[in-house]
């Protein structure tokens, strides 16, 4: 185990720290508040979703919870922190019911209130938390044609019904890779991918376009490269950023986003022809890409990769992304990958690319998840440096393995990044 890190777990499911639209570190004052997902105790039985308060300072857990059960590997946490100091949490599930939890204790198992579902057919939860104790929520929902949903909650109120904000453009799989975010104006950023095929199938799917759109009313209504939306956004109504559908077999995919103190998204893609890992940035000018290949020459950085984004005081933007260094292009889960810490300038300049895992050619350190930058608590997030987690060991299965339940363990790392300076 690196020095550096502290192991929170040696029974977590193979994608322990998986999937960053969910928020999985929130800052609490003298608490890191820090979730993750375990494998089944044993066979049959489901998934372990925790959440541990740890010291700030120290990151040493003082208590850890299971906070509720899953179907499968998918179903970790995601948490926000309210001003009133208040954890939310949204928990499970994978095409089912969320469960919505809050807490003003949240080391306390019993002060969490009784879940509340929310379904019918859920996965992928993006929570954040506006000023005015609003919850926004993004989220997949499956069916007939599946679709990127959103809702909210207002303080006291109850959910309200949901927004169909995307559909897929035919009859059975796709993932968006949404990710939702306010900016520092109060505007709600929503970025998001198609992933689909004719069959329907999801081993066939490729993924063929990537969009931004954004609310100034709290998400009462929403505009899409500047064009007002009409729902839902359909591969033929849609501003792309960038798209593939020219090449039948180009695919792409697409990161989580972080939006910076001029109200710019940033987010991580790997595109086609030539395949390269690129940074795509708004700009005054529009959307502007950062080409990775030029600037961090050494990573192998085209095809589909785990990351996590974030941003900092001193107007700087962190990607971590699961990676090798070899030339030929790693798998999502290669045993050799590990993970590497990339920092930019506002105005687009690397600043550092830095290894933080130790190499173990058998066993991926891969699924870093980091601290979402919140422009409505920014105070706080990455002092003297960002948590992060991210799990060590391998895969169990793919889109092959239908019930992704396997009971493989892996370690949970919890770690702090090098603060950077310029």
């Amino acid at each position: 185990m690196p020095e550096d890190t502290i192991r929170l777990s040696t029974e977590g499911s193979d994608r322990a720290t998986a999937y960053n639209m969910s928020n999985k570190l929130a800052r609490r004052g003298d608490d890191l508040i820090v979730g993750w997902l375990d494998g089944p105790a044993s066979e049959g039985e489901s998934v372990r979703i925790r959440v541990a308060v740890c010291d700030v300072e120290s990151g040493e857990p003082r208590s850890v919870i299971q906070l509720g059960e899953g179907i499968d590997n998918h179903c970790g946490p995601a948490l926000s922190v309210d001003d009133s100091g208040r954890v939310h949490a949204v928990v499970g599930a994978h095409h089912g019911d969320f469960l919505y939890h809050f807490s003003d204790e949240p080391s306390d198992a019993s002060s969490w209130s009784e879940p509340e579902h929310i379904g019918p057919r859920h996965s992928y939860p993006a929570l954040v938390i506006d000023p005015e104790g609003t919850l926004h929520l993004a989220y997949r929902e499956s069916g007939d044609r599946w679709q990127l949903h959103y809702t909210r909650k207002k303080a006291g109120a109850e959910w309200e019904l949901p927004v169909v904000i995307a559909q897929s453009p035919t009859k059975g799989y796709n993932h968006f890779m949404h990710s939702l975010s306010i900016g520092p104006t109060g505007t709600l950023h929503l970025t998001f991918q198609f992933h689909f095929s004719e069959t329907g199938i999801n081993t066939d799917c490729l993924t063929k376009s990537m969009s931004h759109i954004s609310s100034i009313d709290r998400g009462d209504t929403w505009t899409n490269l500047g064009d007002p939306c009409t729902f839902p956004l359909t591969i033929g109504t849609t501003n792309w950023i960038f798209d593939c559908f020219d090449d039948p077999a180009a695919n792409m995919r697409i990161g989580t986003h972080v939006v910076d103190r001029n109200d710019h998204a940033w987010l991580f893609a790997s595109l086609p022809g030539p395949d390269r890992g690129v940074i795509w940035r708004q700009t005054e000018a529009g959307w502007t890409e950062i080409d990775l290949s030029e600037v961090a020459p050494d990573l192998q950085l085209s095809g589909g990769k785990s990351t996590a984004i974030s941003y900092d005081r001193e107007d700087r933007v962190h990607l971590l992304v699961s990676t090798t260094k070899k030339k030929e292009k790693p798998g999502w889960s290669d045993p050799e990958n590990e993970v590497f810490h990339l920092v930019f300038e506002l105005k687009g300049t690397l600043l550092s690319n830095t290894q933080i895992t130790t190499s173990d050619p058998d066993r991926a350190h891969w699924l870093p998840a980091i601290e979402h930058w919140d422009w409505c608590r920014p105070r706080e997030i990455g002092v003297n440096g960002h948590w992060y987690l991210y799990t060590a060991g391998n895969n169990a299965g793919l889109m092959s393995q239908s019930d992704y339940n396997d009971l493989l363990r892996t370690e949970v790392h919890l770690g702090r990044l090098a603060q950077i300076h310029a």
